[in-house]
């Protein structure tokens, strides 16, 4: 078929949105989470709660991008090829991220959910979630997931548009 065939581009279309839907989901989940832990716990468990089901749609994009990649170097008629080394480092980030975002992101937004719950049904006046201890320290390892994330979506970029080795 190769690179420039119909069909390519439309995969590397839908690759391209697929990108965008997933790593944009994750940065506004960020500036969300953000705002949580500044706000009541109340509003906070409400606000953390609203990110949920927008992180399951960037899971799933995100989840695309590594098939519909795969596609697009198989139907590139050797213009790409598995063996590349900006391929290979590719795989790796994209591990990698998935592996921050279930391994870090997810449970510490679960975390978050937890706690600001544990603190709204104590009763009398809801803190801030930041001025709880132990909400800190969760805030903190989702700030490092965040963080981790972006900078391993820049590396991939990095990875796709310039393509070392190839």
């Amino acid at each position: 078929m190769g690179t420039g065939s119909a069909i390519y581009r439309i995969v590397l279309l839908i690759h391209v949105v697929a990108a965008i839907v997933g790593f944009g989901a994750l940065v506004a989940n960020g500036m969300n989470n953000a705002k949580a832990f500044r706000s009541p716990v109340d509003a906070a468990g409400t606000l953390l709660r609203a990110t949920q089901p927008v992180a399951r749609i960037a899971s799933y994009a995100i989840y695309a991008l590594l098939a519909l990649g795969i596609v697009l170097i198989a139907i590139s008629d050797d213009a790409f090829s598995f063996g590349a080394a900006w391929v290979s480092a590719s795989f790796v980030v994209w591990f990698g991220m998935v592996g921050v975002f279930h391994g870090m992101i997810r449970p510490t937004v679960a975390g978050l959910i937890g706690r600001a719950d544990a603190l709204t049904s104590g009763g009398g006046a809801k803190p801030v979630l930041d001025t709880d201890g132990q909400a800190g320290g969760l805030a903190r390892r989702l700030a490092i997931g965040e963080a981790l994330i972006q900078l391993l979506l820049v590396i991939a970029l990095y990875l796709m548009i310039w393509q070392p080795g190839n």
